[in-house]
């Protein structure tokens, strides 16, 4: 990405000496100025994330808080008292970064034209690049009352420390809003034996996370901690002379008490960009590069509106700030939207949704799989054509990153999967995970070399940290290293899939061969010979003449020696010359050429007694071999489940034992011809 120049007009220029509130700054033309209007976490992630991947240019941070960085998400536990101050303050990763400015200070108006931003005292700063993280704000129903002393929102720091003031003295509090802030809210102020009554609007708590059944069960635990909960009822007016006394329900009832919270949903913060000219709906209007309508100018976090779309959770905006600090930094990343995630605990019971999951999906999804547990917990997943399109959770889920990763890739369900869900609450088996440290002791993880998970493990003891140490000690990975990955995993440091040599396109398209020639063996019939001498075709003569009878069948006998011969090279460390992968292509070959000299030599005539044994155990041998160059040929080095290993590890021995029979068979098959 081109580092754009930094000018600065002749009005400018001219009043530099003259107004004392210009901070004029003049980088080279390869140091920029990133501006970043915002000191919440997303504005807080793209300077850190612009710092770890080396930006050369200035960068100032702006906020209008007047303590530095904190976890907003840990708000709740601040007023609850299970947190100090300190607690939730974020790091400070700026220290020692020369070119890292943090300023206390409200941006009161941008000019995109001058490049030039004033704060609230009317100092200015210049930029070439300026973000707006700006966030945003508690929406507040216009309702009677709302100015009335006891009324309060929950949203940053500020808001929390006058909840904990006011958690002294109230006795009896409403929360307005059923959402994700409402419910920690309610939590949060149940601090001093607080009595504490939710109000939420819809028909279930949580109502654009979760569904009715699960939305019912995050009620009961919620009712269960002592927190009284109304639903399908908003509150009409907030009653008192001079503070809060009462609460009127649209319902027609009215709850006593002191204090209201209203956590009824978030606004973007768009007005600071609106008066600078950048085009806003909701949002502020970003495209696939994050950026506005102004050039130089961008969005991400909560503020943005990417597609028609504003998530409004921490996490799209994080993936936006790495996505954002990418292209700062020379990089060509896109933003082609987030799949909405929440994944929190209630009052210690756990919740996680992921896709698809609102109201507004309903006539999107045509199938759902629902699953209780003994214990209570509660599992569906909506499908679309038979793919993963959104997951509700509440209660323990062992498979949840998994579950996610499904739906961000998209995967289809299977059958044996859906009748495992219905049954288990699983997709997958137990014992089919990605990560290498969940795998149980005996499996394999290196075939080649029959490493197994436990061996790994008292290497690492041993002091091997690394891929490259656990391969030196083990020698798991030094022969195809399509393990390494795996290893990489087992050590926490993953590594790139690194696509293996041979086992592309060209491994696949020898084995896909092979498996039809084997097929044929079973489905095509016998050869059929001429009457007359002279209507002989050229293939009928490997058949019916004694010197390419000998020809072939000699030809198939130095073919399987071969193939032995080769596949010896990863069980001997000394055979380590030529890459592992180009001998496996050329030990799949010669099986290919193998089955197209057996059909010459036979016309995959299965024959009876000794000759039957003999052909269904070449060509089983040639299926098991292919299956298993199947299997390898799908991996590209990555990831690769517990049960993907050990149905790569049944099919190579298959392969192998069936290959023990083999050279008796063909020993009587020699003495059967040449001496009876």
């Amino acid at each position: 990405m081109a580092e754009p120049q930094l000018s600065l007009s002749k009005l400018d220029l001219a009043d530099e000496q003259e107004n004392e509130h210009i901070v004029k700054f003049i980088p080279s033309e390869k140091q920029p100025i990133i501006v970043i209007v915002g000191s919440g976490p997303v504005g807080v992630q793209l300077a850190q994330q612009l710092i770890e991947r080396g930006f050369k240019g200035t960068i100032k941070l702006f906020g209008d808080e007047p303590w530095r960085p904190y976890n907003r998400i840990k708000l709740s536990s601040l007023v609850a008292g299970e947190l100090t101050f300190k607690d939730i303050l974020l790091p400070e990763f700026h220290k020692e970064q020369k070119n890292f400015h943090f300023i206390h200070q409200r941006i009161a108006e941008i000019k995109p034209d001058q490049k030039t931003i004033l704060d609230e005292r009317g100092k200015a700063y210049l930029f070439d690049h300026l973000v707006f993280c700006t966030g945003s704000s508690p929406w507040i129903p216009n309702v009677q009352g709302i100015s009335l002393s006891g009324v309060y929102v929950f949203r940053n720091l500020n808001d929390a420390q006058k909840l904990m003031a006011r958690s002294v003295r109230t006795r009896k509090t409403v929360v307005v809003g059923g959402g994700l802030l409402g419910l920690e809210a309610a939590k949060a102020m149940q601090r001093n034996n607080t009595q504490v009554v939710l109000v939420h609007q819809s028909n279930r708590l949580m109502n654009r996370q979760l569904d009715v059944e699960a939305g019912a069960i995050v009620k009961r635990a919620v009712e269960g901690h002592g927190i009284d909960v109304v639903l399908n009822a908003g509150v009409r007016a907030i009653n008192g002379s001079h503070g809060v006394e009462s609460v009127e329900l649209r319902n027609g009832k009215t709850i006593k008490c002191d204090t209201v919270i209203f956590a009824t949903g978030i606004q973007p913060n768009i007005e600071l960009a609106r008066k600078a000219g950048v085009k806003v709906k909701r949002g502020v209007l970003v495209d696939d590069h994050l950026l506005t309508n102004q050039n130089n100018i961008y969005a991400v976090g909560e503020c943005a509106e990417h597609n028609g779309e504003i998530y409004g959770l921490l996490a799209p905006g994080m993936e936006q700030a790495a996505i954002l600090a990418d292209r700062f930094c020379g990089g060509d990343s896109h933003y082609t939207g987030s799949i909405s995630a929440t994944q929190l605990k209630i009052l210690d019971l756990p919740v996680f949704t992921v896709g698809w999951v609102g109201d507004e999906f309903e006539n999107l999804i045509d199938q759902t799989l629902v699953y209780y547990s003994p214990n209570g917990d509660y599992r569906k997943i909506f499908l679309k054509r038979n793919r993963i399109k959104g997951i509700i959770a509440v209660g323990e889920c062992a498979e949840k990153s998994r579950l996610q990763e499904a739906v961000t890739k998209d995967l289809r369900v299977y059958p044996w999967q859906v009748s495992r869900f219905k049954s288990e609450g699983r997709l997958w088996p137990e014992e089919d995970t990605v990560h290498v440290r969940e795998w149980p002791a005996t499996a394999l993880v290196c075939n080649c070399r029959s490493v197994d998970k436990g061996t790994l493990v008292d290497a690492q003891l041993s002091g091997c940290s690394s891929v490259e140490q656990l391969a030196q000690c083990t020698g798991a990975s030094t022969v195809c290293g399509s393990c390494k990955p795996l290893l990489a995993d087992l050590v926490g440091t993953p590594v790139e899939p690194e696509p293996v040599l041979a086992t592309g396109r060209p491994l696949m398209s020898m084995v896909l061969a092979s498996l039809i020639l084997a097929a044929l063996a079973f489905l095509v019939p016998g050869p059929s010979y001429s009457e007359s001498y002279q209507t002989v075709s050229w293939l009928e003569q490997f058949w019916t003449d004694s010197l390419l009878k000998q020809i072939t069948g000699f030809s198939l006998l130095g073919l399987s020696v071969a193939g032995v011969l080769i596949s010896l090279r990863k069980r001997i460390t000394r055979l380590n010359f030529g890459g592992f992968p180009w001998w496996r292509f050329i030990h799949t070959v010669m099986g290919f050429l193998a089955l197209v000299v057996l059909y010459l030599h036979t016309g995959f005539e299965l024959g009876s007694n000794l000759n039957f044994y003999l052909m269904s155990n070449f060509v089983l041998l040639a299926v098991a071999g292919a299956l298993a160059g199947l299997v390898i040929a799908s991996e590209t080095s990555a990831r690769m489940g517990y049960m993907g290993k050990r149905v790569r590890q049944w099919l190579t021995h298959s392969h192998i034992v069936l290959f023990w029979p083999l050279p008796m068979l063909l020993g009587f098959h020699v003495l059967s011809v040449y001496f009876f």
